[in-house]
């Protein structure tokens, strides 16, 4: 399906006039960190979502931040970017349904903060940055919600891919749809001037040879791993059973993190633990 038939197809929402703000500021050589905060400031709810976000015990920050000023200073430009482009995502998806909005935004926010904890117990702060953690976990199926305002049968067909892991995700709904929620995904992160290796990995992120493509760089295949590792935690905690996708991703995404089937069941238990323990995530 070529872009312009999937923006006029689906409610692809557009690209917020304060994001696009914020991007040019981001461009500007004269910009300020001040221009930068007051732009964000002026939206009273946005700011207080952004501030929601990184004072989760799951971002690790070790501190309350309490005015958006102080979290431009602290984290810079480029995460509270993210983070404000994650927030006016779930705002901009709207309409009537066949899934709940609210549950699937829960389930992407605790995606993203599982992934934030399994970054810090892998030790991977260096090889995966905490925004692009975050903006991961939450935009990477943003194609669903998108997929079940355009059909009232998509609900079903979810169910059907979700118990099918003896075939890929995406290959399940085009059975059905001309188009998939990974390309509807890319679709929303590029025309939302979102960095190019994140719309690539929305794209491929249920492609189960994603892990041996020596064109994709590490950095994205590290994000790829830990959500599966992510998803699949919160599988086991939420539901008892296994994520779908593991039987086929598992073994290649526990070699790539170096750990053994005994490390992931160690992670495993200990994620547990402390996903119990966080009233943020369940």
């Amino acid at each position: 399906m070529h872009q312009e038939q999937a923006f006029r197809e689906f409610s692809i929402p557009a690209h917020p006039a304060v994001l696009s703000e914020l991007q040019q500021l981001n461009q500007s050589p004269h910009a300020s960190l001040g221009q930068f905060a007051d732009l964000i400031a002026r939206d009273v709810g946005l700011s207080a979502s952004v501030l929601k976000t990184v004072n989760a015990p799951a971002f690790g920050l070790g501190r309350q931040i309490t005015d958006i000023h102080n979290a431009v200073n602290l984290l810079g430009t480029r995460v509270v970017s993210q983070l404000v482009a994650g927030q006016l995502l779930r705002q901009s998806i709207r309409g009537k349904s066949s899934i709940s909005l609210e549950k699937f935004w829960d389930t992407a926010t605790q995606t993203a903060q599982v992934m934030l904890v399994l970054r810090e117990h892998l030790g991977l702060r260096s090889a995966c940055p905490s925004e692009d953690a975050y903006s991961f976990g939450l935009f990477r199926d943003c194609g669903i919600p998108i997929m079940a305002i355009r059909y009232p049968d998509y609900r079903e067909v979810l169910m059907e891919a979700n118990d099918a892991p003896q075939q890929v995700f995406t290959d399940v709904e085009e059975r059905h749809y001309p188009v998939n929620h990974a390309i509807i995904g890319y679709y929303v992160t590029q025309s939302w001037h979102l960095p190019d290796a994140l719309a690539q990995l929305i794209l491929r992120h249920h492609d189960p040879s994603f892990l041996e493509d020596t064109r994709v760089s590490e950095a994205q295949k590290t994000l790829y791993a830990l959500a599966k590792v992510a998803v699949n935690v919160l599988s086991r905690v939420k539901y008892q059973k296994e994520d779908t996708e593991w039987p086929a991703v598992g073994g290649p995404v526990l070699e790539y993190l170096h750990l053994s089937e005994y490390d992931h069941d160690v992670l495993q238990a200990d994620m547990a633990d402390e996903l119990m323990l966080r009233d943020d995530i369940c």
